[in-house]
């Protein structure tokens, strides 16, 4: 029996370094969020789960989805982590998560896809997506390493786990180019916008 994977797109964020709901601004006659989760349900992943937490009525409602289910974490305020593992509750079918942050509206459909052959090939612990300019996301979580991060202390778990330490069970999935732009200042958004022009 396969085993199923399931996209998460992390937008619950209370965005404080934009000074504004980012995930709701323009882009590509869309949104940021809704240019993420195009990408992501247009890969093969068996399901898509959309984890909203700030401004969960606003960001529920810009929803352009065709097979995309949300869920709201009341504890967004406690980071990524917590959300993942809402996500994770929600959807106790399947047996590993692509993560995908809700600010990255240039993430590639193909480079969610190879992470997706991958877990389908060789069922990895986790692994990460090392491009030419860094590890970055997506990432992809068995069941095995959620427990692991669920049940591990303090900040940036993910980041801990999957990126900084030499874990041999994490995967590299190494891609020749840069790494999507994601979102977080007024800045970032101009430079984004750039780089459509």
């Amino acid at each position: 029996m396969e085993l199923s994977v399931t996209g998460v797109v992390l937008a619950a964020g209370a965005a404080e370094r934009m000074g504004a709901p980012k995930l709701l601004l323009p882009f590509d006659k869309s949104t940021i969020l809704n240019a993420t989760l195009a990408s992501v349900e247009a890969s093969a992943v068996d399901r898509v789960i959309v984890v909203t937490g700030a401004n969960a009525p606003e960001v529920e409602s810009s929803i352009a989805a065709d097979r995309a289910s949300t869920v709201r974490n009341p504890d967004y305020r406690r980071g990524n982590m917590s959300s993942f593992i809402t996500a994770a509750t929600s959807d106790p079918e399947s047996s590993a998560f692509i993560l995908v942050p809700g600010d990255l509206p240039t993430i590639q459909t193909d480079i969610l896809n190879r992470m997706v052959g991958l877990w389908r090939t060789s069922e990895p612990w986790a692994a990460v997506t090392s491009y030419a300019d860094g590890v970055a996301h997506p990432f992809l979580v068995s069941r095995g390493a959620l427990d692991v991060a669920a049940h591990t202390s303090g900040e940036k778990v993910l980041g801990r786990l999957l990126v900084e330490s030499d874990d041999a069970r994490v995967v590299r999935l190494v891609v020749p180019t840069r790494a999507p732009r994601d979102v977080n200042t007024p800045e970032d958004y101009e430079a984004l916008k750039d780089d459509r022009r």
